[in-house]
């Protein structure tokens, strides 16, 4: 198992309660692929570099975890699915 971080921008439009619900979407989907999380971090609504399907902000989301890179593929499939994730990007550890 290998240490991953995958940062998120959630839709600004999504309200507060639907936000959290999504961070534990997330963390539930990393979880039922054998990932194990080490923390999860808000950092809040930011403006965007550029304009993203012409919003100009969005709530940032870190999360650490470790996992098999083999389920990886698995889970990066279902969040190019979630309408909310409007980027994402998973970086491996040193």
């Amino acid at each position: 198992m290998r240490k991953y971080e995958i940062m998120y921008i959630i839709n600004p439009t999504v309200l507060e309660e639907g936000r959290e619900e999504l961070v534990n979407q997330v963390n539930a989907l990393l979880t039922s692929n054998g990932a194990t999380i080490a923390k999860t971090e808000k950092w809040g609504e930011r403006k965007l570099a550029y304009p993203i399907d012409k919003k100009k902000s969005g709530f940032y989301v870190l999360t650490t975890f470790e996992i098999d890179g083999t389920k990886l593929a698995e889970v990066e499939s279902k969040l190019n699915i979630m309408e909310s994730v409007m980027r994402y990007i998973v970086v491996k550890q040193d």
